[in-house]
């Protein structure tokens, strides 16, 4: 880490939060807070993607550390199929209205304006592969797009742009927090190989050279595709959209490029699928003994004088 303009022994700078995207390894989220929160490490700026934005705007509007570790470890799947609201497959398999409804009381109603700690959230544009950044207007929407899984979730529309999940885009979203007043900034990633997105990625563009080759005997595989295509529910299209930005975008960001001071944070929950949300524990007391590794180098370069 380089030193820039040092400041007196003490002095605390704006700490801030980049949440990533992991499904129930983001879990280990809470853990870093209760940490954090132990350690009285105030957190400045939080910005979140996918459950990385759940954990952060619960925190951000008010909930207590220990009230959301106590509901993440009552959460189980008969509690997430009731926010299950089934569809007509055109752009995804689940409404996500109860999910909204669900994420309006996490926040206790409330706009990014009226929320204790200043929060972004982080979505992908659909058609441009953008990441987007969301920090106005209601909050549950927002997390609601940053969670809208491809083909799981309809995209959420905001403005003329269809958003979904932000961690295809932006896994970690570090650079939120930097552009939001952060001078240090804590990157929780809670990436894994372990759900085998590369898998699905490499089975996508092998379909794609499939469908184009051309079948001696009886008909062709591209016509068939040109005569399917048009019958595929829209969430077809939205998946294979997804898996090319997913071929594109690293799984992790390239953290040593951006400007500023930064703690990779990388809790041991590489293990973990996602959907093993029964596993929150384990998860959140992954992410507190990192936490407290962490607090502990932040108390200790606060006593020799922090330089940014």
């Amino acid at each position: 880490m380089q030193n820039k303009n040092h400041q007196p022994a003490g002095t605390l700078p704006a700490i801030g939060l980049a949440l990533g995207g992991g499904g129930a390894r983001g879990y280990a989220h809470l853990g870093v807070l209760k940490a954090l929160h132990q350690s009285n490490i105030p957190v400045a700026v939080i910005a979140g993607t996918s459950m990385g934005a759940v954990v952060g705007a619960a925190y951000a509007a008010g909930r207590p550390i220990e009230e959301l570790v106590e509901m993440a470890l009552e959460m189980h799947w008969r509690r997430l199929f009731s926010l299950a609201d089934l569809t007509l497959p055109r752009q995804g398999v689940l409404a996500g209205n109860r999910l909204e409804e669900y994420f309006n009381t996490l926040t206790k109603g409330k706009t990014f304006d009226q929320l204790d700690v200043p929060l972004t959230i982080v979505a992908t544009d659909i058609a441009t592969g953008k990441p987007v950044h969301l920090n106005s207007g209601p909050v549950a929407p927002a997390v609601r797009a940053s969670m809208a899984v491809p083909g799981i979730f309809c995209p959420v529309k905001v403005g003329q742009r269809l958003l979904v999940d932000g961690s295809i885009a932006t896994p970690v979203p570090v650079a939120a927090p930097l552009e939001a007043g952060a001078t240090v900034v804590l990157a929780v990633d809670v990436c894994s190989s372990v759900d085998h997105s590369d898998v699905l990625v490499q089975t996508w563009r092998w379909l794609k050279t499939v469908r184009t080759r051309r079948v001696p005997q009886g008909v062709g595989l591209s016509a068939a595709w040109r005569f399917f295509k048009p019958t595929l529910p829209q969430c077809v299209s939205i998946v294979s959209r997804s898996l090319e930005l997913c071929a594109h975008y690293p799984a992790t960001p390239a953290l040593v490029a951006l400007p500023g001071r930064y703690w990779r944070i990388r809790p041991a929950v590489d293990h973990v699928r996602w959907y093993e949300f029964h596993r929150a524990k384990e998860c959140i007391d992954a992410g507190e003994a990192i936490g407290r590794q962490v607090a502990r180098e932040i108390t200790s370069v606060l006593e020799k004088g922090w330089s940014s």
